[in-house]
């Protein structure tokens, strides 16, 4: 994990996902996701570019 940050803060971070909008169990969920797969969902994000703020719920913010 980076620098001590949970999977979801990473997530977050990225600007892949808002860390507020996921429930207690979503969360877990989350942490279910191995760390490469977290590293491929920030350099998609890093390669679709960033998602226009308060608008991430108008696109998908991974390839689906």
């Amino acid at each position: 994990m980076a620098s001590g940050q949970s999977k979801i803060e990473r997530l977050h971070a990225a600007g892949i996902i808002v860390a507020e909008h996921f429930s207690e169990s979503d969360k877990k969920i989350v942490d279910q996701i191995t760390d490469e797969e977290i590293n491929v969902l920030i350099k998609l994000r890093q390669r679709m570019g960033a998602v226009p703020q308060g608008k991430e719920h108008l696109r998908p913010n991974i390839p689906v």
